[in-house]
């Protein structure tokens, strides 16, 4: 039997993270992305410069600047890019894809100006013919932890279980990493847009100083909110309290790894959105996530108290302490 082969689109940490998984499941794995110092790192030196830099990579796992060759003839196409690019990786790959390859996409959020899921994004680049050969990974799941072989467990979302989305099972799953599967495409994919937005809340509450006690309380509520969010949007409540939701925010929210949290962080300390973002240095996920969920919420003519508040400090620029000071005066 051939060697199965699946391409990861996307040389970051959680790109590179993954293929370490597959090549270690006996995968021929190509890595892809744009710069060429990570091409040209991985390809002569079995290290990635930029992202997980300390990680020497089996010498099975390639490199490739040229997204065609990449994919021709894949069994697999992992998208591992940010939201804001996957529309144009999906269409790229669109015309070249091997009629049989199953795409599974890891990359968090909501497609900025259309808020539009990933998963909606990528099922109309390619069209509904691979509509069953799409599906969802998400949970918490820390590359630099995933490298390391540290115990993880992530949720599968697609629309069936067939053999695609089983091939994507079997690809991942050894004795750290698990994968759980769900036919819920849409709560999974806002779960990964939630967990962000909470990030920044739980990090507001660390720079104000905040207790477990109100943790506890505020996190709570914050998960109702965005249970009811979900389920009017066409998601199951129940994900939102299963590893893609509950998992991947407490991951989030208390790790120091977190970007979102150390922003809001930043924030309840009283630094600017524009300072918080500079000494971040990153992108800050948890900004376009609060901005679109807040629309959804307004769309939907839900009043969900948490997240107007979080909106009104990140998007509307007004101080974390005042704004949580009264949130909690009027829960």
């Amino acid at each position: 039997m051939p060697q199965a082969t699946a391409t990861i689109l996307g040389a970051g940490a959680m790109g590179t993270a993954l293929a370490t998984v597959l090549a270690k499941n006996k995968y021929k794995v190509t890595l892809w992305d744009v710069e060429k110092e990570v091409v040209q790192g991985i390809a002569r030196f079995h290290k990635n410069p930029r992202s997980l830099s300390n990680l020497t990579l089996d010498t099975s796992i390639k490199s490739e600047a040229d997204i065609i060759k990449a994919v021709s003839s894949r069994d697999l196409v992992v998208i591992a890019v940010a939201s804001g690019a996957v529309r144009e990786v999906a269409t790229q790959i669109s015309t070249v894809l091997s009629r049989n390859c199953v795409v599974a996409c890891v990359s968090k959020g909501l497609e900025p100006q259309t808020f539009k899921t990933m998963h909606e994004v990528i099922l109309e680049q390619l069209g509904s013919g691979f509509r069953y050969q799409i599906v969802m990974l998400s949970g918490p799941t820390f590359a630099n932890e995933i490298a390391e072989k540290k115990p993880t467990a992530a949720m599968l979302a697609s629309e069936r279980s067939n053999e695609y989305s089983k091939r994507v099972i079997s690809a991942f799953s050894n004795d750290w990493f698990r994968i759980y599967e769900t036919r819920d495409i849409v709560g999974v994919s806002l779960c990964g847009v939630a967990k962000n937005a909470l990030a920044v809340g739980s990090g507001i509450m660390k720079g104000l100083d905040y207790g477990f006690n109100t943790y506890s309380w505020i996190l709570t509520d914050a998960f109702r909110e965005f249970s009811r969010l979900i389920w009017k949007l066409g998601g199951a409540e129940q994900t939102m309290y299963g590893l893609a939701g509950f998992g991947d925010t407490i991951g989030t929210c208390f790790s120091e790894a977190s970007r979102n949290r150390t922003f809001g962080e930043l924030l309840g300390k009283g630094k600017t959105i524009s300072a918080a973002i500079a000494e971040v240095g990153e992108t800050v996920e948890g900004i376009g996530a609060i901005e679109a969920m807040h629309r959804l919420a307004l769309k939907e003519r839900l009043k969900l108290p948490i997240l107007e508040a979080l909106n009104e400090i990140v998007t509307n620029r007004k101080k974390a302490d005042k704004v949580f000071g009264e949130l909690i005066r009027n829960l």
